[in-house]
C-alpha cells in the first residue's frame, strides 16, 4: 500500500518551486497538501484559503484523486496546532520546508512521522517571499510561477 505524505506550506502564492515539490512527492505517495496559515490576511498571507485552494487545484488537475487538500490554521500553541493537523488527516510522513513544522510533528506527533524535506526547484530563485516583494513593487516575477497561476494573481491582484 502506497503511504501517504503530508506536504505542508503557504503557497502565498504557489510557485515553480512548489510545483516541482509535489510533482516528485505525487510520483511515491499519496499526497495531503495542507494549505497552512487559512486565518492570516495581511502583507504575508494576501490571498485566501480559496485562492490557494483553486492554484494548487490548476496546476495539479492531471493528478486529481491522488491528492486531497486541507486548510490548516495558525494557534499560538504548537501542540494544539500539530494536534488539529492530525485531526484533519491520516498521513506517514511529514514533508516541509519549514523548520517549526518538521519540529511540531517531531515533538508533538502522536505518531512516529517520517519527517522529510521536499525536494524544491532552486529555493533561491523560486522564493514566495521574494514573489511578494516584486508583485509589490511592480518588478517582473510572473516567471517565478506556472502561467496560470500569473494570470489569477494578475486578475487578483488588481481586485485588491
Amino acid at each position: 500500500m502506497k503511504k501517504t505524505a503530508l506536504f505542508v506550506a503557504r503557497f502565498q502564492p504557489l510557485h515553480k518551486g512548489h510545483v516541482y515539490a509535489l510533482k516528485q512527492l505525487l510520483k511515491k505517495y499519496n499526497v495531503i497538501i495542507g494549505i497552512g496559515s487559512i486565518n492570516r490576511k495581511d502583507r504575508n498571507n494576501p490571498f485566501s484559503f480559496n485562492e490557494r485552494k483553486r492554484m494548487v487545484e490548476s496546476v495539479l488537475s492531471k493528478y486529481k484523486g491522488k491528492y486531497k487538500i486541507i486548510g490548516i490554521k495558525d494557534y499560538a500553541d504548537n501542540k494544539k496546532w500539530t494536534r488539529e493537523v492530525e485531526k484533519k488527516a491520516r498521513f506517514d510522513v511529514v514533508v516541509s520546508g519549514n523548520a517549526l513544522v518538521k519540529y511540531c510533528f517531531g515533538r508533538y506527533g502522536t505518531r512516529d512521522y517520517v519527517i522529510k524535506n521536499p525536494s524544491f526547484l532552486r529555493p533561491h530563485i523560486y522564493d514566495a517571499s521574494r514573489i511578494r516583494k516584486l508583485i509589490r513593487r511592480k518588478l517582473s516575477w510572473e516567471r517565478l510561477v506556472p502561467k496560470r497561476i500569473a494570470a489569477m494573481i494578475g486578475r487578483w491582484w488588481r481586485h485588491a
